[in-house]
Parts: structure tokens; C-alpha cells; sequence
């Protein structure tokens, strides 16, 4: 199974804002050039009220990175463009339709933050077997998902389609880049983060 999570753990860092936190915890694995060029990134908060409270700073260290790893090489680009997935889809695909609704969202991702995190905290032991951990960690994902936009839109509601589409092409994108052999040994927590029309229905439910 330990391969399963090494598969995994790319896309799952998407959906917790923590592309960056890769880097924190794999840092050795990174070339110097790629450190250099993610580390502005790398030390920046990992919360949507941090993003949307600097919005403009966090897409000019994206821009700054992407431009800083076209000295590095293929290899290293690519693991760029992996790591700051997060960051682009807000920074570069969405960025026209979120501008509107970036200090509604400011405003209201503090709150979100705080409450997200308090009902979907991944409560895992540190004797539980991988197998455990990763049945939590994508329960804990699915829960966030949904809990920072349904809190979201209901604070701006203006921003809801925005969000829910930056949602769901969050979880296409995560759908499209797994191995079908991996797929294929997930569990049910972790084959729902990447099916987007369960995650719709999920997202869309009020209840």
C-alpha cells in the first residue's frame, strides 16, 4: 500500500491548499534550482483566508516561480507546475472570475477556516496502519471540499458558480492525472474525491 499513498500524495495536497507543503516535507528530493525558484511559495500560509486576504501576493510569487523554473529544466518545470496546481487554478484559470469576489471571499475565508477545520480535522493515531490513514486523509478531504464551499457560497453568494466550477476542475484534474492501476486499489473515501459528479451531488447538497 505504501506506493498507493506516494501515488496519492500529489492530489491530495491539491484539495488542502498545501501544494506547497510538499516542498516543506520533501525538500531534500528538490533540486537546488527548483528549491530556490518554490520557496516563496513553500513559506507562505496554507489557508484560503491567507490567499484570499493577499491575493495579489500569492499570484505574483506564482508568476515569479514560474518564470524563475524555466532556467531549471523539463524535469523541474514539471514538478513545478505539479506542486503549484493549487495556486494556478486560482491564480491563472480562474483568476478573471474570482476578482470580483475577492474581498467578499476574504472576509468570509476566516470564519471558514476556523470552522473547516474543527469538523474536518483527520483524526488519525500514530499505530494506525497506512491503510487507516489514508481512508482518513481522503474522508478529511472530502469534508473540507465540501464544508469551505458550501461556507463559502453562502457567505458570497455571487461566487458560487465560480467556486463550485474551480471545484469540480479540481477534481477532474485529479481524476485525469491518476494511475488507472492505482484507481483501481483505492477504497471507496478515495475513489469519491475523485468522482466528479459524486462530488457535485456532495458539494449541491444542503442538507
Amino acid at each position: 500500500l505504501a506506493h498507493l499513498l506516494v501515488e496519492m500524495r500529489p492530489f491530495l495536497l491539491i484539495l488542502l491548499v498545501a501544494g506547497a507543503s510538499a516542498y516543506q516535507e520533501k525538500k531534500d528530493e528538490l533540486s537546488p534550482c527548483l528549491s530556490e525558484c518554490i520557496q516563496p511559495l513553500a513559506k507562505m500560509e496554507r489557508s484560503f483566508a491567507f490567499i484570499f486576504n493577499n491575493f495579489e501576493k500569492v499570484c505574483e510569487n506564482l508568476e515569479r516561480g514560474a518564470h524563475c523554473v524555466m532556467k531549471c529544466g523539463g524535469e523541474d518545470a514539471q514538478r513545478f507546475h505539479q506542486l503549484t496546481a493549487f495556486y494556478r487554478l486560482y491564480c491563472v484559470d480562474y483568476e478573471e472570475e474570482l476578482e470580483p469576489h475577492v474581498s467578499c471571499l476574504a472576509r468570509a475565508s476566516q470564519g471558514s477556516d476556523k470552522e473547516c477545520k474543527r469538523r474536518c480535522a483527520m483524526k488519525v493515531e500514530k499505530q494506525h496502519e497506512k491503510e487507516k490513514k489514508m481512508k482518513h486523509a481522503c474522508s478529511s478531504i472530502e469534508c473540507s471540499t465540501v464544508c469551505y464551499y458550501q461556507l463559502l457560497s453562502e457567505e458570497c453568494p455571487n461566487a458560487q458558480d465560480v467556486l463550485l466550477n474551480l471545484n469540480l476542475r479540481q477534481i477532474s484534474e485529479m481524476a485525469s492525472t491518476l494511475d488507472p492501476k492505482v484507481h483501481g486499489e483505492l477504497g471507496d473515501e478515495c475513489r469519491h474525491i475523485h468522482d466528479t459528479e459524486y462530488m457535485r451531488r456532495k458539494l449541491l447538497d444542503r442538507r
